[in-house]
């Protein structure tokens, strides 16, 4: 198969980043270079690399093709047993890498990857972590996540139902990108979401029950001057002052890098 070949294939097939994806699979599948790829219309016979470009083509995730993607400043595996990480949630590692304390002990839920927890260990110093998740498939990913980064020593991963348990510990700061989409707009999606967990996406009838059921709870668990942080949908800011005021918390509410949705909920007390 050409690269022309199998961008015509991806364009055809409706993918908007048909160049991108196509070069990644020949450079995973075929052994090429970024430089190879921009040079000349490269050529490879591998029946793997044919087939990841059929895949691609039917819409299976470019990540779960390859089995790795880059999040924040590392490298992560990722299987259908997590959510992909994004981009989005970037913006709340890059919070909490900036304000949690040197030396402190924080809690990822709904860890899914780990990309969270173990970027956030990854960017600090002397930090440990509690990452946890329902999903036993999401924890083995997580676990070799963790390896790969250098920082299994540093985190704890425990399977954990964070809707009905509550960890005995107390922390400085608790993350989650926990299931925010609601039940209507999860039928709306594009086609490549539904390889993924639902159960890692829908969060009810307006996608905020998490975010009412771990706010009363998690409160309890941080010190005085730490935070809560969740990743939210893009129009969820006003739920979450809502909810932050009810459980007698402050909240502020950072957009996206766009600036337009909203995108990171902190909470403080």
């Amino acid at each position: 198969m050409k690269l022309s070949e199998a961008i015509k294939k991806l364009s055809e097939a409706g993918i908007d980043s048909a160049r991108h994806d196509a070069r990644e699979v020949f450079m995973h599948f075929g052994g090429f270079t970024l430089g190879d790829l921009i040079s000349g219309d490269a050529a490879c016979d591998s029946p793997e690399l044919a087939y990841a470009i059929e895949r691609r083509a039917a819409r299976y995730p470019l990540q779960y093709i390859i089995g790795k993607t880059w999040f924040y400043r590392e490298e992560y595996f990722v299987s259908e047993e997590c959510l992909i990480p994004r981009p989005d949630t970037e913006i709340l590692v890059d919070y909490a890498v900036k304000h949690i304390r040197r030396g402190a002990v924080f809690a990822d839920l709904c860890t899914g990857s780990g990309c969270v927890g173990i970027s956030v260990l990854k960017n600090t110093e002397g930090t440990r972590a509690l990452l946890v998740d329902i999903s036993d498939g999401a924890l083995a990913v997580a676990a070799r996540n963790a390896a790969h980064n250098g920082v299994a020593e540093r985190a704890e991963i425990r399977r954990m139902d964070v809707m009905a348990e509550v960890p005995d510990e107390k922390f400085f700061a608790v993350l989650s990108n926990p299931p925010y989409v609601s039940d209507s707009a999860y039928r709306e999606l594009e086609a490549e979401i539904y390889h993924e967990p639902r159960l890692a996406f829908v969060g009810g009838d307006d996608g905020a029950d998490f975010y009412r059921s771990l706010t009363p709870i998690y409160k309890e668990k941080i010190e005085k001057d730490g935070f809560i942080a969740y990743e939210i949908g893009y129009d969820q800011g006003e739920i979450l002052i809502e909810i932050a005021r009810e459980c007698g918390m402050r909240c502020e509410i950072i957009k996206d890098i766009g600036g337009g949705n909203d995108r990171v909920a902190i909470l403080r007390l």
